[in-house]
This record gives structure tokens, C-alpha cells and sequence, in this order.
């Protein structure tokens, strides 16, 4: 049984009916031990049991890589969807942690926030589609960034001797 999580709350509903319905039957039957249906309810339940564990540490690793690296720019902690298990403990079944996505007023800055969003986002062992869309943007924020920058070196340029200019050209090539 693979977690879809669009359909976890109605599996875990029909199971626990479905284990009530068995529990009453044997009960009317005045059975002492199990019946093999409600054994295999159980079974069932076991499988999700696991699958809801193990999807919970999942998404938790998950939302931590990028709490982990987004640093200053994480605007929150994890926030997880959660359902109720069979055991009536609560599963973590997807989460998010909201970044800071906008440029800052220095270029340079920006530059340096935009490549931390890009790893921030990447930083999870299976990022989400959503995830790799937030890095395409640090991408784009980053690219605006260098062209700034280099804006700015070129207007410097402009205003000191060509030799001086050449020199400073020079240094930027061999730093980029």
C-alpha cells in the first residue's frame, strides 16, 4: 500500500470501518478469537502504520534541509499537514518552510541571498517541484544581480583613466 496523500484520511477511514464492522461481527458471533478478515484489517493497518511513519520522517528531513540551510532567510519554521493514524497519533504527510525570496537593495547582497535560496531549496535529498521552482527563481534573482552588478563596475569604469579601466577590467575577468 503506497501513501497517496490526497487519499490517506479516506484510507484510514475505511479501514477503521471496516475493522469495527469485522470487530462487531465477531463479537455477534460471540467468536473468541479473530476472525482471518479482522486479521487481515490489522495487517492492513500495520502496512499504513509503517507507510505513515515512514512518510513522516520523510517530509520532516525534508522540511529540515531547508531550515537547515536558508538560515536568516527562512521567515518560518516547518509547517507540516498532519493526519490521524490508525493509532490516533498524528503523521506528518507534507510540509513547507517559507523563504524570503525578495532582492535586497544592494546587488551584492542579493547576489549572496539568492544563492543561499537556490541551495536552500536544492538542499533536500528529493527536492519537490516546488522546490526546484523556488531555485530557478534564486537563479533568476541571482543572473539580475550579476547583470547589476556588472552595470555598476561598467559605470565606474567609465569614469576613471582608460588605463585604470583596463586594470579593473582585468580583475573583474579573472574573478568571474
Amino acid at each position: 500500500m503506497k501513501i497517496d496523500p490526497g487519499q490517506i484520511n479516506f484510507q484510514i477511514a475505511q479501514i477503521k470501518r471496516q475493522k469495527e464492522l469485522a470487530e462487531r461481527e465477531n463479537t455477534a458471533e460471540n467468536r473468541v478469537f479473530s476472525t482471518p478478515r479482522l486479521q487481515e484489517l490489522k495487517s492492513k493497518e500495520e502496512t499504513l502504520l509503517r507507510e505513515l511513519r515512514q512518510r513522516d520522517r520523510e517530509v520532516r528531513a525534508h522540511e529540515m534541509a531547508h531550515l537547515a540551510v536558508a538560515g536568516p532567510y527562512a521567515l518560518s519554521g516547518a509547517q507540516y499537514k498532519t493526519v490521524k493514524g490508525p493509532d490516533g497519533r498524528l503523521y506528518a504527510i507534507a510540509g513547507e518552510v517559507k523563504i524570503d525570496t525578495s532582492p535586497e537593495r544592494d546587488p551584492e547582497k542579493t547576489l549572496e541571498k539568492a544563492r543561499i535560496i537556490k541551495r536552500a531549496a536544492l538542499a533536500p535529498k528529493n527536492p519537490s517541484p516546488q522546490d526546484r521552482l523556488i531555485a530557478l527563481k534564486a537563479a533568476q534573482m541571482e543572473t539580475k544581480a550579476l547583470a547589476e552588478i556588472t552595470k555598476e563596475k561598467l559605470e565606474n569604469q567609465a569614469r576613471v583613466s582608460p588605463r585604470e579601466a583596463a586594470q579593473t577590467y582585468k580583475k573583474f575577468q579573472s574573478s568571474v
